[in-house]
């Protein structure tokens, strides 16, 4: 399948409030998927963490759009939500493995399937790279700490809760831990000693029993270029 047809996750972070203005645009693209959720920021600035004014309450929308439309979005996104200027916000994309073809039709009838792209390999195309780390409530601080520690500039942050087997088994085993998800932008470079760091700090084998994984990104627009 020609690659301007298959689906991308647009991923958009911008500070709260802003969100609604980010969805009236996609809305104009004719994407119909798109959902929001609250997030918080932090800054990798000592100045901004010592005035209070390090962690900010994000947008974070998440919208499937297939690719004919990024080419056109993107330059009209960054003038209409001002990310050409710095700390205004985030935006970028993402491949997408498999999904619906239900979905693939409802977001566009041009993009139907689904399947990876096999003229080269996602590290090969991809320059960036977006980690998530997911861990028990309370980790966050951990995460971040050694991310920057090892180069990252920042992350936002995003509060959940696990769900699935014992759910319904009565109310001690339905009790699961609240969850915390970190997006973490970053060069295919830096990837590896992040993710080590993170792994050090809050994996799987510490108190934090984090959850790490990476998904290479296509199109960033918010950002300096990544070191």
């Amino acid at each position: 399948m020609r690659a301007e047809a298959r689906i991308r996750l647009l991923v958009t972070i911008l500070d709260r409030g802003r969100g609604d203005r980010a969805a009236e645009l996609f809305a104009s693209y004719g994407l119909p998927l798109h959902y929001a959720v609250p997030g918080r920021g932090t800054a990798n600035s000592e100045l901004l963490d010592y005035l209070g004014l390090g962690e900010t309450e994000k947008d974070v929308l998440l919208t499937l759009a297939p690719g004919y439309t990024i080419s056109a979005l993107l330059p009209e996104a960054v003038e209409r939500l001002g990310l050409a200027a710095p700390g205004r916000g985030i935006l970028f994309t993402l491949p997408m493995s498999a999904v619906s073809r239900t979905v693939a039709d409802y977001v566009s009838p041009q993009a139907h399937s689904i399947g990876p792209e096999r003229e080269q390999s996602m590290d090969e195309q991809r320059k960036d790279h977006l980690i998530v780390a997911v861990v028990d409530g309370g980790g966050t601080d951990q995460v971040m700490a050694a991310a920057k520690e090892a180069g990252a500039r920042g992350g936002t942050i995003l509060h959940g809760r696990r769900v699935g087997e014992g759910e319904e088994k009565g109310a001690e085993s339905a009790v699961h831990p609240e969850k915390d998800v970190i997006f973490i932008l970053t060069s295919r470079g830096s990837l590896p000693s992040i993710l080590e760091a993170v792994d050090r700090a809050a994996g799987i084998s510490t108190q934090h029993r984090g959850v790490l994984f990476s998904l290479p990104v296509e199109e960033v627009r918010g950002l300096p270029r990544l070191g």
